[in-house]
């Protein structure tokens, strides 16, 4: 998905085009919104409608312009946004040294959140911050020229993270702004951003985005029904993430499933077919090609069955959702008893640790495909008493 290509928010959008289109571009720009309606996209849309009245709708410039803002490579679009130490920032973090993540993110998509960004840099149980160093960085890039001889822009996510420090470099950025630079702060909770900073900023209100829009979006983006697009609208209140979310568990669930199905088939075969075990390799490196969060989401899914197994054995849940191919709880439960049902799970609990910590996805995958085909044959305690 290209960024700066919102979802819904046309009335907006059409207001941001008559501002540059008139020559209206103030230097700084507040745009508050709830999560999930696209703050990133609409102001990289603005920023593309500025560059192309400036270039005076000359075609061949503009072209190469938005390309080089649609590919997040413009050298006069800067970004900030709260970052913290990880295990390869050690000390004094700034946007620029993640930047690159910062880009793989906006090309997966425009509608994240903060802890969606924290997991993506690995920092932990940390909170992000914009320090002063990084106020600092802001002050140094945009007081240089112009390296294009038009606009700077410089976005600023999230811009209630800005600690005091920050805060305060940057309003004397804001006070004297430098010419031909159009500063636009992103933020959920405006009050988190300094008083005086705020009567700087022309404010601009993001409302949820209608749900006919997140419906589109959601069927262009990940090709499902008509009605299931809808109803996944209606449930996420004008948030894409939130139903960009939905929409993307329905889909890796069923792959889950489907995957499930088959781990657990070729282990209960392994005894009878020794060819079953070059299967279960390819089973291996076919999981081992996913991504980390793909294969962690299996791995979680996958304890979730077979709990669910074990309460369907001992008739304490009996909704019995088959997952097509012929498998049912009925027919799998019985294997899912009191004398492996702990081992089952630390030995998924395990390789999901394992993957995790980045071992190697083959060899866990592997490794757990070999014990649960021996776990799989152990006998309840009533058949091992007859």
């Amino acid at each position: 998905m290209i960024p700066s290509i919102p979802i819904g928010q046309k009335q907006l959008l059409q207001h941001l085009d008559d501002v540059a289109k008139n020559n209206r571009i103030a230097n700084t720009y507040m745009f508050v919104g709830p999560e999930g309606v696209g703050k990133i996209s609409i102001a990289l849309a603005f920023i593309n409608c500025i560059i192309r009245y400036s270039l005076e709708n000359s075609f061949e410039a503009v072209r190469v312009a938005t390309n080089k803002i649609n590919s997040l490579s413009h050298p006069d679009l800067h970004f900030s946004f709260p970052v913290n130490t990880n295990d390869k920032i050690k000390k004094d973090p700034v946007s620029k040294d993640y930047l690159e993540a910062w880009r793989e993110m906006l090309f997966n998509s425009a509608y994240f959140n903060l802890d969606d960004w924290y997991k993506k840099i690995r920092i932990g149980n940390k909170q992000g911050i914009i320090s002063a160093k990084e106020a600092e960085n802001i002050s140094k890039r945009m007081s240089l020229k112009s390296y294009e001889g038009g606009y700077k822009f410089m976005v600023i996510w999230m811009a209630e993270k800005m600690n005091p420090s920050a805060s305060n470099k940057l309003l004397k950025l804001l006070e004297e702004p430098p010419k031909k630079t159009v500063f636009l702060l992103l933020c959920e909770n405006e009050a988190g951003v300094l008083g005086t900073i705020r009567s700087r900023c022309q404010k601009i209100e993001l409302n949820p985005i209608a749900l006919e829009d997140v419906a589109l979006g959601l069927k262009t983006d990940f090709e499902i029904e008509a009605s299931f697009a809808e109803e996944i609208s209606l449930k996420t209140n004008g948030n894409y993430r939130a139903a960009a979310q939905v929409a993307e568990n329905q889909q890796i669930t069923e792959e889950n499933n489907e995957d499930f199905v088959n781990w657990v088939r070729l282990a209960f075969r392994v005894k009878t077919s020794k060819q079953t075990v070059g299967e279960l390799i390819s089973f291996s490196e076919n999981m081992a090609k996913k991504s980390r969060e793909d294969q962690k989401a299996f791995l979680r899914g996958s304890l979730s069955i077979f709990r669910k197994g074990f309460l369907f054995n001992y008739v304490v849940d009996q909704d019995d959702l088959g997952f097509g191919n012929g498998f049912s709880f009925e027919k799998f439960a019985p294997f899912i008893h009191e004398n492996n049902v702990v081992e089952i799970y630390d030995e998924v609990q395990s390789a999901y640790e394992d993957i995790e910590r980045n071992g190697n996805s083959k060899i866990v995958f592997l490794d757990a495909s070999i014990k649960l085909t021996r776990l799989l044959h152990i006998k309840p305690s009533d058949a091992s008493e007859n």
